[in-house]
């Protein structure tokens, strides 16, 4: 229907072409060859959407070619409603991706030739609102479709899964039918067979059970040879194989009891032997354990005090490094002081070299004052004998500069000595620093090792007690086991008298009497 529709739409497009007095070819040309492509789409995919969608995109195509046929009449915005009306067609398909296809072709053309080619979608100049409104009517009607196209399909669907379960439905009912038909017959036909049946069946039944109880009667009285050997109807032969099995296992039961009830006893008089045995074990091992744990407790409170003794020694060691530490830092300070003591004496002695040097000048200048005044004559006699006396202080000078000179060089040399004294006996402090620091490292580890002796004996210790407690409750429990011991023993002797009682064989009865002499001998 759509590929028809797609072909009623060429002369559609021709009409309308020829109401615009327009050229007719082209819109001939290009209706025709969209018909002719939604038929080539129908014959070679119509089963699938794909050739569904193709059909419906030349449905939309054949509108757009009728509004560009109506290009320059007032009538060409009216041909817009025609793509609202083809895609509510393509309802039809019930199809979902046909509808988004048609829409989307119809998108792209608006978007496209508005820009493009204006006067094939708009009689006047195209503008971007006018765009949005189709494209939101377009979008709203759309997705309106696609919800009707998919509410439709999930009904066919419900209705075809209802159809589905009606028709099992029926089939089942028909087949029950002739089951219960075919039972009805049978049943009828059987009727007559169960009156004879049931004669028989009673018959049987008073038989068998006649038989039973008197195999049961000879089971109460204690006999476990009763069993049943008379032939009795197939129906109870079940039975009869149930009750002689019952029988012989109850039989192999009581003969596996006596047999164990003489085991019992002999362990239970072998468990009352090691009871006692191990009861004296035990207490021997508690007063063992006993003794061991007064031995650790001394050692631990001995290994306790050595340890407090190796903490004392320790703090008393590192003491000792403290302070040999701080007496090397002081001779270290006394060597720079006796450094800097040397270095002022340089000084010194370069100073004294200077007044030397002054008083040598200053005697050079006495003596050329006298030279002077000498020539001088009378008139220079005063001067002379300033400059005479200048000469001697000078002199005076220069010998006190060479004694502090030779003084201060002795003094240099002892300063030197001095200082090479405190060099080596800031030596020996920082060795022996250097020992007193390994003594505290040795002794530190020897008080851990002491604290960790003592943890250790202190846990062995604890561990001594628990064995200890363990030990006297084991010795309580031996105690428990020698009674427990003695009562199995007694309880074994009455189940071998229990036991004779029943008829299972020569075994029993050639066992009866030792079970007895076993009980009065306990």
């Amino acid at each position: 229907m759509i590929v028809l529709l797609a072909w009623l739409m060429v002369p559609v497009v021709i009409g309308a072409r020829l109401a615009v007095q327009g050229p007719v070819w082209g819109v001939l040309i290009g209706a025709a060859a969209v018909a002719a492509g939604a038929t080539a789409a129908w014959r070679i995919a119509g089963q699938g959407s794909m050739g569904r969608s193709l059909t419906g995109v030349a449905l939309m195509a054949q509108v757009s070619l009728l509004v560009a046929a109506m290009g320059g009449s007032p009538w060409q915005i009216d041909m817009h409603m025609a793509y609202f009306a083809a895609l509510a067609v393509l309802v039809i398909y019930s199809d979902a991706l046909v509808i988004a296809a048609a829409a989307a072709t119809v998108a792209v053309h608006h978007l496209g030739l508005s820009y493009l080619l204006p006067a094939a979608v708009f009689p006047d100049q195209a503008s971007l609102g006018r765009v949005i409104l189709h494209a939101v009517i377009l979008i709203i009607e759309a997705a309106t479709l696609i919800g009707v196209t998919i509410s439709v399909n999930a009904m066919f669907a419900a209705a075809e899964q209802a159809r589905h379960k009606a028709e099992t439905a029926v089939s089942n009912a028909q087949t029950a039918h002739a089951e219960v038909e075919a039972a009805r017959r049978a049943e009828a036909a059987s009727h007559a067979k169960m009156s004879q049946v049931e004669l028989e069946v009673e018959r049987q039944r008073a038989e068998a059970v006649g038989i039973l109880a008197q195999q049961l009667a000879r089971l109460a009285s204690g006999d476990l040879t009763a069993r049943i050997e008379a032939e009795i109807g197939d129906n109870y032969a079940q039975i009869k194989r149930d009750f002689n099995a019952a029988v012989d296992a109850l039989r192999g039961a009581i003969s596996a009891i006596d047999t164990s009830s003489g085991a019992i006893r002999g362990g239970s008089d072998e468990i009352a032997q090691a009871s006692a045995d191990l009861s004296r074990s035990a207490a021997h091992q508690a007063t063992s354990l006993g003794e061991t744990a007064s031995a650790l407790d001394e050692l631990t409170a001995t290994v306790r005090q050595s340890a407090d003794g190796a903490r004392q020694v320790s703090a008393i060691v590192s003491s000792a490094r403290t302070g040999a530490a701080h007496a090397g830092q002081v001779v270290r300070d006394a060597v720079t002081a006796m450094g800097e003591i040397e270095q002022s004496a340089v000084e010194i002695s370069q100073i004294i070299g200077v007044i030397d040097e002054i008083a040598f000048q200053t005697n050079l200048l006495a003596l050329n004052a006298g030279v002077e005044a000498a020539r001088a004559g009378d008139s220079g006699r005063g001067f002379a004998v300033v400059a005479q006396e200048v000469r001697a202080l000078a002199q005076r000078s220069a010998d006190a500069a060479k004694q502090i000179k030779a003084l201060i060089a002795t003094s240099s040399q002892q300063v030197g000595r001095g200082v090479t004294l405190v060099g080596d006996t800031g030596a020996v402090l920082d060795d022996i620093v250097s020992k007193v620091t390994e003594i505290d490292t040795l002794i530190t580890v020897i008080a851990q090792s002491s604290q960790e002796q003592a943890s250790s004996l202190s846990q062995v210790n604890s561990a001594v007690n628990q064995m200890d407690h363990a030990t006297q409750k084991n010795v309580a429990m031996v105690e428990q086991t020698t009674t427990a011991a003695a009562n199995l023993r007694t309880e074994a002797a009455q189940l071998a008298d229990r036991i004779a009682q029943f008829q299972t064989g020569e075994a029993v009865t050639a066992r009866a009497p030792q079970a007895r002499r076993m009980a009065r001998a306990s």
